[in-house]
């Protein structure tokens, strides 16, 4: 009985002028805070979905930038080694022509050394124990020579101290290169003294 009367009397109450005005503030109201809060929620949603694009826009240009970095490197490199080749190579190539062609100075100072050293007219001259040698400083000596072409052959002269247990002297000799092969022009050794005494070993003059 009491809840029924509790109840009646709220409906009493609802359906009078007062209430209608109390229903038509608050049904706004509510309307108002929802709108404010689907606004807040939308505003929060850009938000995050803007951060989101931004990383993404950032990540991007950062992954650009070190493509672009790796990109100049490799080309730094690459350049770096296509120099160091060739500077290596020329350096090779000049080791082979100076050091280790038929045609080289130092090839040729030692097939001459060679045979001044078998020969029985270098031996009187200069004595036993024949040994060559080039004058200069440092540990770094190299033999005096002279390239040139006659008549389109690559010719080598070379020059170089000779000395004995008896004498000392200066070797002269010379090869020319024709057909693709190496072969002697001359070699001569004459003795340092104020008359000096020659021995012709060769001589294809």
């Amino acid at each position: 009985m009491l809840l029924r009367s509790g109840l009646s009397v709220i409906e009493r109450v609802m359906h009078r002028p007062g209430t209608l005005f109390l229903r038509r503030c608050l049904i706004p109201i509510s309307l108002v805070t929802r709108r404010n809060m689907e606004s807040a929620s939308n505003k929060e949603m850009m938000k995050q979905n803007k951060s989101i694009l931004e990383k993404i826009v950032v990540k991007e240009s950062q992954t650009t930038a070190e493509k672009v970095k790796e990109k100049a490197t490799n080309a730094y490199l690459y350049m770096v080694y296509v120099v160091s080749m060739i500077v290596m190579g020329s350096m090779a190539y000049l080791l082979y022509e100076e050091m280790l062609a038929p045609g080289a100075p130092q090839i040729i100072f030692s097939k001459a050394l060679s045979l001044i050293k078998k020969d029985p007219d270098c031996l009187r001259l200069l004595g036993d124990s024949i040994m060559g040698y080039v004058e200069g400083r440092g540990r770094m000596k190299q033999v005096a020579h002279h390239i040139y072409k006659k008549d389109g052959n690559d010719r080598t002269r070379v020059v170089f101290n000779v000395k004995g247990t008896r004498r000392e002297g200066i070797a002269t000799c010379e090869m020319e290169k024709s057909d693709g092969n190496w072969e002697w022009r001359f070699l001569i050794v004459s003795s340092a003294d104020l008359v000096p005494e020659s021995v012709v070993l060769i001589d294809n003059r």
